[in-house]
C-alpha cells in the first residue's frame, strides 16, 4: 500500500512538471511566432554586425539626439515606413533597432535613403568626377539641374578637465555641369555657379538671405533660383 502511494505521489509529481514544461514551451513557441510576426519582411534589415558601444562621453554623436526615432527608410529598394533610426556622426553609421533591442548597424550599400528628424540622408558613392567629395551619409538639401549635399561629422575630442566629447562640424558641396565644389560662403556658392551673379546678387538681397544665419535655406533658395534664371 505504502509503494502503491508512493508510486501514486511520483506520477503526479511527473505529470505537474511535465504540465509545466509543456506551458513553458507554449509560451516560448507563442514569443517566437510574435517576433516573427513582427519582423515579418523586415528580417533582412535586421542580419549585420551590431553597433560597438562608445566610452562615456559628455555629449552624444548622433543625429539631433542619441535615441531611436521612427522614420521612413528605403533598403534595397523595399520601403518600411516605421523604422527606428538613429544616424551615428562619428562613425559614419545608420543604426535600426531591431523588434529583440539589438542595435543593428545597416549596410551602407543597401540604404537607398532616410528621412530622418526632417533629412532626406542618402549613402553617397564616391565617383571620379572633379572635386568629389568621399564616400558616407549626406543629407541630400536639392535635387535638381544642381544637387546640394550637405556632411555633418561628430568628431572625439579629449579634454583633461572634461573627458572625451564630440565637436559637430558641417560641410556643403554643390555639384554642377559634371563636378562637385565645396561651398563655405555666398562668394564661394556664386564662383561655382558661374553665371547670373548679378541677379542672384539681387535675389540674395530682396529676399534678405544670408549664409551665415541659416547655410541650408541660403543654399537651397539661391541655387533653385539659378535653375530658374538658367531655364535648367
Amino acid at each position: 500500500m505504502i509503494r502503491a502511494s508512493m508510486l501514486f505521489f511520483l506520477i503526479f509529481v511527473w505529470v505537474r512538471l511535465f504540465a509545466q514544461d509543456a506551458g513553458r514551451q507554449q509560451l516560448v513557441d507563442a514569443s517566437t511566432d510574435d517576433y516573427l510576426r513582427i519582423v515579418g519582411k523586415q528580417s533582412a534589415l535586421y542580419y549585420g554586425k551590431e553597433q560597438e558601444i562608445y566610452q562615456r562621453t559628455i555629449n552624444h554623436p548622433y543625429l539631433l539626439n542619441d535615441q531611436f526615432t521612427k522614420a521612413r527608410l528605403s533598403y534595397n529598394e523595399v520601403i518600411y515606413y516605421e523604422a527606428m533610426l538613429r544616424l551615428d556622426l562619428n562613425r559614419d553609421e545608420l543604426i535600426i533597432a531591431s523588434p529583440d533591442f539589438r542595435q543593428i548597424v545597416l549596410t551602407p550599400k543597401n540604404v537607398d535613403f532616410a528621412e530622418l528628424h526632417g533629412k532626406h540622408i542618402i549613402y553617397f558613392q564616391r565617383d571620379n568626377l572633379p572635386g568629389c567629395p568621399s564616400p558616407g551619409y549626406y543629407y541630400l538639401l536639392h535635387s535638381g539641374k544642381c544637387k546640394v549635399l550637405e556632411k555633418q561629422v561628430n568628431r572625439m575630442t579629449y579634454d583633461d578637465r572634461s573627458g572625451f566629447f564630440f565637436n559637430l562640424y558641417t560641410y556643403y558641396y554643390l555639384y554642377k555641369d559634371d563636378a562637385y565644389y565645396s561651398i563655405r560662403n555666398q562668394r564661394g556658392l556664386l564662383k561655382a555657379l558661374g553665371s547670373h551673379k548679378k541677379e542672384l546678387k539681387r535675389f540674395i538681397s530682396v529676399n534678405h538671405l544670408q549664409y551665415r544665419d541659416n547655410a541650408e535655406m541660403f543654399l537651397i533658395l539661391t541655387v533653385s533660383e539659378y535653375e530658374k534664371l538658367s531655364g535648367t
